[in-house]
């Protein structure tokens, strides 16, 4: 998995509890994608039942270089 120093240095170490086959799972087959208009980036949903909540996984524009990760209180399918 490819991932940018952001997201080594600074996410992980804020949410270290994010398994990698959680977001594995978002980029394989999210329930929900789509580009943010502001910069291109591409968000990935995918609900984890252990923390009763969807994860959001955010990836560069090629759309599989991992730059954030976290619970979206807000996501609604």
């Amino acid at each position: 998995m490819q991932t940018t120093a952001y997201f080594r240095n600074e996410v992980m170490v804020k949410r270290p509890y994010i398994k990698t086959e959680w977001i594995e799972l978002a980029l394989a087959a999210p329930i929900k994608r789509e580009v943010q208009a502001s910069d291109t980036r591409i968000r990935h949903w995918v609900w984890i039942e252990e923390l009763s909540r969807y994860l959001r996984v955010v990836t560069l524009e090629d759309g599989t270089t991992v730059h954030n990760a976290f619970p979206d209180r807000r996501f609604t399918p």
